[in-house]
């Protein structure tokens, strides 16, 4: 049992990698996909969901930064309208006009005597015209704005924050696509071992029956091993439907449909060679160089622009405007008739607009974005506390993990051979199967213990490897 536990765990070990995962082409041979661990991550680089948004939000960054220029530059808007008086507008006057007396010559051809007239009070009058049309073009120019300009610096560094998000983005993504190719690996190594356990098992369960027929073995001894033969056929398949799930975590990360196949070219034994110690631990960690503590000083650049645009709102600004208009009124719908006039008129103006009293609402903006200052300060400097300590603990754990690989290794070999001795012996006669049953256990336990060393390893150089390159 305790054998068996030991198995399952390194089972269970490959199979938690695959939670680290987020979501240049390689050798293509027909429509398989063959791929080495730096292929892989170059394919990736191309077709992987999360780079193809980091590329695309960079993008974004560049057409925000102009959409911020283009504000103080020149703005030209138009517009036309048309309106039809279906009733004309009465207004009433004061009459101011005397009455004018006229006589009219009657039919005997003899001036009728003038009748009086009453003056009315008000006159009706209607003004305007049934067929208005109007035009008019408007140039606006912003000629000094403090916020505009601490805006386009702000944009510069906004565009500068999303290419090392970008930069942020492809390490982590490099990271899980080798984690995973790792675990695939592993989890082939895994079954490896588990079937070359289960030959060995058949080989003293074969013994087991000729011992039994020549009365040196037990039935008991036959049964225990086809116990153990039962379960580490169980681990196997178990261990295929891990690997099939992680070459489909592989694909997803890679970009790739999941029917698509999919060979991987590099060795287990060709990727531990690279995880030898190198002149990589000896290398000396350069905080300033690091994408992250970069990343911190771009979050400190931007609080200070954010100081510096409030300090503006004191600031006054001036822009200048002008327009031009064009109005036609017509009783008839004729706007194109040439004969007909359009009356043009036009103004220039400057608009001035000073900040005088706001009841400290300006005062209190720029407070908050000094403490805000002082936050961001204060968080760059702890990001590079970590920094360094995450690189000098990273180190070490790889040193540990290398150390404690090849220890596994030997000693996976040694149980190796003291196994082979004994079941060598057992099936001659001359060992008896509690022996041959406990060095078994021992070998397995040798090579999980093993395999979960390189997995140790694995993931360790993965991570110095991911801080080196933030350099």
């Amino acid at each position: 049992m305790r054998r068996l536990f030991r198995i399952l765990a390194v089972a269970f070990i490959l199979s938690g990698m695959t939670a680290l995962a987020a979501p240049v082409r390689g050798q293509e041979t027909g429509d398989t996909l063959r791929l080495s661990v730096e292929k892989a991550q170059s394919y990736a680089m191309e077709h992987n969901t999360e780079m193809k948004n980091a590329r695309l939000d960079v993008k974004i960054a560049d057409e925000e930064v102009w959409e911020t220029t283009a504000r103080g530059l020149p703005q030209v808007s138009g517009s036309g309208s048309y309106n039809n008086n279906l009733s004309l507008t009465t207004q009433l006057f004061p009459n101011f006009i005397e009455p004018t007396i006229i006589q009219i010559l009657n039919e005997e051809g003899v001036f009728d005597p003038p009748k009086p007239i009453t003056k009315p009070e008000k006159i009706e009058v209607k003004f305007g015209t049934q067929h208005n049309f109007t035009g008019s073009l408007t140039v606006s120019q912003l000629i000094f704005s403090g916020p505009y300009i601490v805006g386009l610096q702000a944009a510069q560094v906004y565009k500068d924050l999303s290419q090392k998000q970008r930069q942020l983005s492809e390490l982590e993504v490099k990271a899980n696509v080798t984690r995973t190719y790792h675990s695939i690996m592993l989890t082939q190594r895994n079954l490896q071992i588990l079937k070359e356990n289960l030959d060995n098992l058949q080989k003293s369960l074969n013994d087991s029956k000729a011992l039994l027929k020549q009365g040196m073995a037990e039935q008991t001894d036959v049964d225990k091993i086809r116990i153990s033969m039962s379960s580490i056929k169980n681990t196997i398949k178990s261990t295929r439907r891990q690997s099939e799930q992680l070459h489909n975590l592989l694909k997803i990360q890679l970009g790739i449909e999941l029917d698509r196949p999919l060979l991987l070219t590099q060795s287990l034994q060709e990727i531990i060679q690279h995880t030898q110690l190198d002149g990589s631990v000896q290398e000396e960690f350069n905080v300033e160089q690091n994408v992250n503590y970069q990343l911190m000083n771009t979050q400190v650049s931007l609080s200070e622009l954010d100081l510096k645009r409030q300090k503006s709102q004191f600031l006054p600004s001036l822009s200048a405007f002008y327009n031009l208009r064009e109005n036609a009124m017509r009783n008839k719908f004729n706007p194109l008739d040439g004969d007909e006039k359009w009356y043009q008129s036009s103004t220039l103006g400057f608009q001035l607009n000073v900040p005088i009293f706001s009841s400290g609402q300006r005062i209190s903006k720029v407070q908050q974005a000094k403490l805000n200052l002082k936050k961001t300060r204060n968080n760059r400097s702890n990001t590079r506390k970590n920094l360094i300590n995450s690189f000098v603990q990273t180190k070490n754990n790889y040193i540990t993990a290398y150390e404690n690989f090849k220890t596994a290794r030997e000693n996976m070999e040694l149980a190796k051979r003291v196994y082979e001795r004994i079941r060598k012996k057992y099936s001659e006669g001359m060992s008896g199967s509690m022996e041959l049953t406990q060095a078994n256990r021992d070998y397995l336990n040798a090579e999980s213990e093993y395999i979960g060393s390189m997995v140790e390893l694995l993931n360790a150089r993965t991570k110095l490897d991911k801080i080196l390159n933030e350099l």
